[in-house]
């Protein structure tokens, strides 16, 4: 077993002066000593053990490296415009980075009505929710069934030191259908109806589209020859009735799930008959353009100007007779 170093050089002092000792007790002169060979190479001094305290040294003062979280900041920009048409669901966004300890809330600004702190909901208006997946840096407030009341700003605010606050503006549009072309159509008998109905201010697709001839829903109507069919995005929707016929006449309405209804009318027409004279009343102005017409209704007023003339002259003579009578 390797001793130390320490205890080895111990060890060697030690011997050292066992054979001294014994030297002396044989009775020989110290002049005539003998040197001592020694036993072995001496070792190395070993390194010296350097232990570093830390001590206080007067005048200076310790500093110590302090190591500041990262500042929060929202990824959703300030000012941004959020659109949604009424009766739909709107998803008001607000994405916070390095939100640490942070709490969100949402504000309406209008009237300063808290809504949601965290996920729990202040407001009685049960519509309003906030909505966070776990570890998601998302807070998005979602508000049902859209109203026109709702629009308006709506602050995003993280509970840091000192508060910051996003702003966002939800404005609220009404979706409306839109049949394409003039409000009145015509065409002729055993030609193909085609009717285009287009959503306008839609922030999104509808579910389904009614069509109406009259009061009667014709989408499944197909021993008529009507067809009904949408395009890929949903945004509009087309009526076609391959051979019409006069009893298809009559108005139509485009009807979607999400958006306000549209009408326009159908005149059918037999082979050589003229628009002008299907006109229904109210939707156009042509009868004032007719002479036949302008002719009765000159008949009509001299008649009614000469029964009133003729009535005058008869209480005339009347009151002339009771005079001479009176004489």
């Amino acid at each position: 077993m390797m001793l130390p170093p320490s205890q080895q050089r111990a060890l060697l002092l030690l011997l050292s002066a066992l054979l001294v000792s014994h030297v002396s007790c044989l009775g020989e002169k110290p002049s005539e000593k003998k040197p001592v060979k020694p036993l072995a190479a001496p070792l190395p001094a070993p390194p010296p053990v350097i232990e570093i305290v830390h001590t206080d040294v007067p005048g200076q003062e310790e500093q110590l490296e302090t190591v500041s979280p990262p500042p929060v900041f929202f990824a959703t920009e300030n000012s941004s415009v959020v659109t949604a048409q009424t009766g739909s669901t709107a998803l008001v966004p607000c994405i916070v980075k390095n939100i640490g300890d942070g709490v969100i809330s949402w504000i309406r600004r209008k009237d300063y009505h808290l809504l949601t702190v965290g996920l729990t909901t202040y407001s009685s208006d049960e519509r309003y929710q906030a909505v966070h997946a776990q570890h998601s840096e998302d807070w998005t407030l979602q508000v049902k069934f859209v109203q026109e009341r709702d629009a308006g700003l709506y602050e995003c605010q993280v509970s840091s030191h000192p508060p910051t606050s996003i702003f966002i503006d939800l404005r609220v549009v009404e979706a409306k259908a839109e049949i394409v072309g003039p409000a009145e159509k015509f065409l002729k008998m055993g030609s193909t109806l085609k009717l285009s109905c287009v959503l306008r201010q839609s922030t999104e697709p509808f579910l389904y589209v009614f069509w109406y001839h009259n009061n009667r829903m014709i989408n499944y109507d197909a021993d008529r020859g009507v067809n009904v069919s949408a395009d890929e995005s949903r945004t509009s929707s087309t009526l076609v009735i391959s051979s019409a016929q006069r009893t298809d006449s009559g108005n139509y309405s485009c009807v979607p799930n999400n958006a306000q209804p549209a009408s326009t009318y159908v005149h059918v027409l037999n082979a050589g008959e003229n628009p002008a004279a299907m006109q229904t009343g109210g939707r156009g102005l042509s009868w004032l353009r007719s002479p036949s017409l302008w002719l009765l209704a000159g008949c009509v007023a001299l008649t009614l100007s000469a029964g009133r003339g003729g009535a005058v002259d008869e209480a005339s003579r009347s009151r002339r007779r009771r005079r001479v009578n009176s004489l």
